[in-house]
Parts: structure tokens; sequence; C-alpha cells
């Protein structure tokens, strides 16, 4: 969840069309040689694709293309002034517009970059959306796909009276907005880390009753079924989490599904590619990429 500086040009800024006709903002990131495959970046709540930059960098670095695209309601939103940019900030129409937009820049990598490997990276509340993707589509495979500390549950979920106002009132309207109160001290054990996320402009935690409530739903449908996961999925749990549940995550992982193998990191915190040990995380997930 971090803006990182790292040595790599962004090769462009494209803005493709979803289903409905909205805007997807995206990067795109390219080794410097011919890649050899294409890792397609799913961000977390509250990010945006420029959090991604020290990720890209990583694969670019290892001969792979990285695309990543600023999800519905999170990023920088451009197109829209700064103060519609704050009202629409965590606002989401629904779940699956999320899933159609991972779809939608999937069929747009195989223009880019046909015929190649395509991995599915997903982090927290992308891990989420990554890990129903796969289960829901399958006309558009991934090779691999890699699930950074997912939303399954969260580390403290919301009492039962909040929980089904929540379903009642995002069922009237995707605009009733809550602050998430997450602490981003939980987020990495990196002092810089969070010293950026306090002086950053993209990052925030507003999020729609609606999307709350989905997104919820969502991991549950993904712990019930990820005994049907047909592609080989890298599992990152973080066990120092108190943000999302390591024990979900875990279970997840015990569904005896063979696709499935767990990298567990004891003391990692819940942002793995921006903690202290990003370095080791990442060539776990590199050393998977690669099997």
């Amino acid at each position: 969840m971090c803006r990182q500086a790292a040595p790599v040009a962004i090769t462009r800024y494209e803005s493709i069309k979803a289903h409905d006709g909205a805007i997807i903002r995206v990067a795109r990131f390219e080794p410097a040689d011919e890649p050899v495959g294409v890792v397609q970046i799913i961000h977390g709540f509250g990010e945006g694709l420029i959090h991604y930059i020290g990720v890209a960098s990583f694969f670019t670095k290892n001969g792979y293309a990285c695309v990543v695209h600023d999800q519905r309601g999170f990023g920088e939103m451009p197109q829209f002034s700064p103060k519609k940019r704050r009202r629409k900030r965590g606002v989401v129409p629904g779940y699956n517009y999320l899933l159609e937009d991972v779809k939608t820049l999937r069929e747009v990598i195989d223009v880019w970059y046909p015929k190649m490997p395509v991995i599915l990276y997903g982090h927290s509340m992308g891990g989420n959306i990554a890990a129903n993707y796969v289960l829901k589509h399958n006309e558009k495979p991934y090779t691999k796909t890699v699930l950074e500390a997912p939303w399954f549950k969260l580390y403290e979920p919301l009492p039962k009276f909040r929980e089904s106002l929540a379903k009642v009132l995002g069922r009237i309207s995707s605009w009733f907005r809550v602050s998430s109160g997450l602490n981003l001290e939980d987020i990495s054990r990196d002092k810089d880390v969070i010293k950026n996320l306090q002086d950053d402009d993209v990052y925030h935690d507003r999020m729609s009753l609606r999307l709350y409530t989905e997104v919820t739903r969502a991991g549950k449908h993904a712990l019930e079924n990820a005994k049907h996961i047909s592609v080989p999925t890298l599992l990152l749990c973080s066990e120092a989490d108190k943000i999302v549940c390591p024990k979900a995550i875990r279970e997840f992982s015990e569904c005896g599904n063979v696709y499935i193998k767990l990298a567990p990191f004891a003391d990692s915190y819940h942002c793995l590619h921006s903690d202290i040990n990003s370095a080791e995380v990442m060539e776990v997930v590199m050393d998977f990429i690669k099997e």
C-alpha cells in the first residue's frame, strides 16, 4: 500500500473502455528486452496503480511485462475534478463491475502481448477479486495466480448489527460510505512506507457500504469454493496480519486443492511486497512463477 520509487519507466498510460463505457486507467511497464510473460496486478483497498511501481520494477527486472489498472473508486482519477474525485472515493456500482474490469483488461492484454503467458497477482481486496475471478471465468485463463494477503475475512469483522445495517444501506445506494478505520501502522513494519502513506494524496480509506458487503460475501464464496480453483495458485500469508484474517487464508489453503501452495511469513505485516522482508517475499513469488 505504498508509493514506491523505482528505476523503471512506465511505458505508457492507457485508457481503455469498460463494458459499461467507463474509462479504465492502465499503466504498462516493460523490460528492456522482449518480455517472457505478463503479470497483471489487481491492487488492494485504498490503493491505485501508482502504488505498484516498485513491484512492477521487480517483475520487469526479471523479464516480465507488468500491467496494473486503477480500480473504480480508487487511484488518481485524473478525469474528474478534485471535488468529484473526493465524492467518488470508495464508490463502486457493484462488485461484479470490478470482475468485469479485470476481464476487459485481460482481453486487451492478449492484443498487447499475443500468445504470452499471463499471471494474475492480487493483493488484499485485489486478492479477493483475483480468487473470485479465476473461480468464475475460464474463457480467458491465467497460467498462474498469486494471492498476497487476500481479504477473505477481516481480522476484526464488523459487529453483527453494523453488518446488517451495512447490507440494508448498501442495497439502497452505492453512495453510502464510511471510513474503514484502518490503522496505517498495521500495513508494514517499514517506517518509510507509513510516512509515505501519511503524505499520500492518492491513498484513501473510504469505502461504500455496498462494496464492503459484496467483498465480504465474495470472500465467503471464495472460501467455500477453494477446492474448485483450477489454476496453480501461490497464497502469501502474513502471519502477523491485523488487517485481514490469517486463519481464513490458511482455511483457503487447507481445502485439499493440490493447485494451492501456501507461503507463510511468520512476522510479516499486511503489505508483504513493501514490508521489511519484501525482497524475500518477492523471490518466493518469482520462484513460483518460474516453476
